[in-house]
């Protein structure tokens, strides 16, 4: 019996094995619509800006010996310009924080300001001759009515866990279509023992540190189906740390201000990134259908967006 148990059981695993061989196709590189390097534009504005940037960077196409870890694809000898109709301005090329990576070039917020109702052009232009524009305007803020707080209690492995949560409340202005991201920050303190001298006494130190929330449903959403009333936003995780002192765990609490974002954004801000979210879902799954990252840079790739920002501050009792 236990020999037919693993005949069987060893033909299953080469059925299974053959059946997925089977969806796999060979494809010969000649037959691969090759696509050119293309600038890549990131520029996100907002009335609440004291510094206007813009990321370029250009892509690495899928066919080539370029090495996209170790390729620099920052862009440095750009022309960017941004106008309202009226007024341009040349943005001032600087070195980003990841100069590999990022390039960036900003303008004080002063040269021009930001405002509700108007539209604005981003233009970038590289010396090849290439260039890319996209254009966005800027959306009305929406305030928030009330940040909801809660806590719950999870058992998972034997292991019981304490999280909190925010939601925040608002009311959607009726007549027009209206896009939002949620976001929010907190500040929480946790305990670290060290030993400041080998073979000392273990000590303990107080980190106080500020951290953003966590979505498990996206920050997004739209008022489809529901304009004019009143939305409620998904549940966020606080920001808190968990550590173990002397074999027990502990949780931090949240301390201080919370504070809650409601971003009124306008729909390319909101298409790039709900993409960019329910890409991030889907991980490393093989089998999942991919997520296209949405643009609205014309010529290029990237995201040329708007938002207004409301703010509420409330404390966890």
């Amino acid at each position: 019996m236990k020999l037919s148990i693993l005949f069987y059981s060893g033909l299953l695993s080469v059925l299974l094995l053959a059946g997925c061989d089977s969806l796999r196709q060979e494809v010969e590189p000649k037959g691969i619509t090759r696509e050119g390097e293309k600038l890549v534009v990131t520029c996100f504005i907002s009335p609440q800006d004291t510094v206007l940037v813009a990321l370029v960077t250009r892509s690495l196409p899928v066919l080539g010996t370029a090495d996209p870890i170790l390729t620099p694809t920052s862009v440095r000898d750009a022309t960017v310009t941004l106008s309202d109709g009226s007024q341009t301005i040349t943005m001032t090329s600087t070195i980003g924080r990841l100069p590999l990576i990022a390039y960036d070039y900003r303008a004080d917020a002063r040269e021009m300001p930001i405002i509700v109702g108007k539209t604005y052009t981003l233009t970038v232009s590289v010396p090849d001759g290439r260039q890319v524009t996209a254009r966005c305007t800027v959306p009305g803020p929406v305030p928030i009515d009330q940040v909801v707080l809660d806590s719950s209690i999870t058992n998972e492995f034997g292991l019981t866990t304490k999280n909190y949560h925010a939601r925040l409340r608002w009311r959607d202005p009726a007549g027009q279509p209206n896009y939002y991201r949620v976001a929010g920050d907190n500040e929480y303190t946790y305990r670290s023992q060290y030993v400041p001298t080998p073979g000392g006494p273990v000590k303990d130190t107080l980190i106080k540190t500020r951290s953003g929330w966590t979505f498990n449903n996206g920050s997004t959403t739209t008022d489809i189906g529901r304009d004019g009333q009143e939305i409620v936003s998904q549940r966020a995780r606080l920001a808190i740390a968990y550590s173990w002192i002397n074999g027990q765990q502990q949780v931090s609490r949240p301390t201080g201000p919370i504070n809650a974002y409601l971003l009124s954004v306008d729909e390319n801000y909101y298409r790039y990134h709900d993409s960019v979210e329910r890409q991030n879902e889907v991980g490393g799954n093989p089998f999942a259908e991919p997520v296209p990252i949405q643009t609205n840079v014309q010529g290029g790739l990237g995201c040329f967006g708007a938002y207004n920002q409301a703010r509420a501050s409330v404390t966890f009792r």
